[in-house]
């Protein structure tokens, strides 16, 4: 026998045995996760669409897995410093971080100074929700459809405002990718947060945006704005009357808002699995279901390997939206 014949079969023989003891090890990992209470970070302050969401499948979490997921928010730089708390904690699973939109695709983009790459530091897990961005006017304006919103901003370009809860959101870069599309120039009125956001609107200080379900809602519902299109593929089930703005014949402007789940790097694939799992179980529930339609959300959920995908294309859209044009953090 050959000396190279024995080195290949001693390989062959350590990979086996390696093998054997790995997969045990990976199902138990995943049969004895969780094994103390999970954090659950939001970058957001309590109370908006994401800190609600995160506690829906908290819940859900909490019963099923014989542990507690405690929510806890760590807002601040549109969810940068929560991904910092993230990307230091032990790949275990008892940490998670339920992001939004930013993190994952415009934060490297943004800030320069970043200790960590989300598209590294984070594990993609699953989506959570999906939604549209709703294209609304103030109700003061003179306008009632989109054809009526579109001259009248053409014939007010340089003139006229549009706001977002903050530089770089999904609302803001959408309302930027919009106006050119379009043809207007509009000056941007960032906000602090959805709340801010919202009183703004009310008050009239911002003549359009693009907003984002739970809080377009409130503010139709008290009279406040108009809806004149959706972002998504499908008219929105809340209010389907609005028509998508690619039935308007806009091409290119198909952008759902959406939350996601994510975990530590190198928090093991079973721990991964089991989490993508028991949140599509939890979905499949009527009363999650409901709570998170009545934010103007449906449940979503996609394999791990889709949300990385999902997580890249993202990327790759708004970092070339934030470069064209030149936005800069707070």
């Amino acid at each position: 026998m050959s000396g190279r014949f024995v080195r290949a079969a001693r390989l062959l023989g350590a990979a086996l045995v390696a093998s054997v003891l790995v997969a045990p090890f990976a199902t138990a990992t995943a049969q004895e996760w969780p094994t103390k209470p999970v954090r659950v970070l939001i970058g957001f302050a309590p109370g908006g669409p994401t800190d609600v969401t995160g506690r829906v499948m908290s819940d859900h979490l909490s019963r099923t897995l014989g542990q507690p997921f405690v929510v806890e928010s760590r807002p601040g730089a549109s969810g940068v410093i929560a991904g910092q708390i993230l990307a230091s904690a032990p790949p275990d699973g008892h940490t998670i971080y339920v992001i939004s939109f930013a993190i994952v695709a415009t934060a490297k983009a943004m800030y320069a100074d970043m200790s960590y790459d989300p598209a590294t530091a984070f594990a993609p897990v699953t989506l959570l929700v999906r939604g549209p961005l709703i294209l609304s006017v103030s109700s003061a304006l003179p306008v009632t459809n989109y054809a009526e919103f579109v001259t009248w901003a053409k014939a007010n370009s340089g003139k006229i405002n549009h706001g977002s809860p903050g530089i770089a959101t999904q609302p803001h870069l959408m309302c930027e990718m919009f106006a050119a599309l379009i043809g207007v120039h509009s000056a941007h009125i960032p906000y602090r947060g959805a709340g801010p956001f919202t009183q703004g609107m009310m008050q009239r200080e911002v003549q359009w945006a693009f907003d984002s379900p739970n809080t377009a809602l409130q503010l139709a519902n008290g009279g406040h704005v108009r809806f004149l299109a959706v972002s998504t593929k499908e008219r929105w089930a809340a209010r389907p009357e609005v028509p998508t703005l690619a039935e308007l014949g806009v091409q290119g402007a198909i952008a759902p808002s959406w939350f996601g789940l994510v975990a530590p790097a190198g928090t093991p694939k079973p721990i991964i699995d089991k989490l993508y799992q028991e949140v599509s179980k939890g979905w499949a529930i009527n009363e999650n279901a409901n709570r998170l339609r009545a934010l103007g959300f449906e449940p979503a959920t996609t394999t791990p390997e889709e949300t990385a995908k999902h997580f890249a294309d993202e990327r790759e859209r708004w970092t070339a939206v934030v470069r064209k044009n030149n936005i800069k953090a707070e």
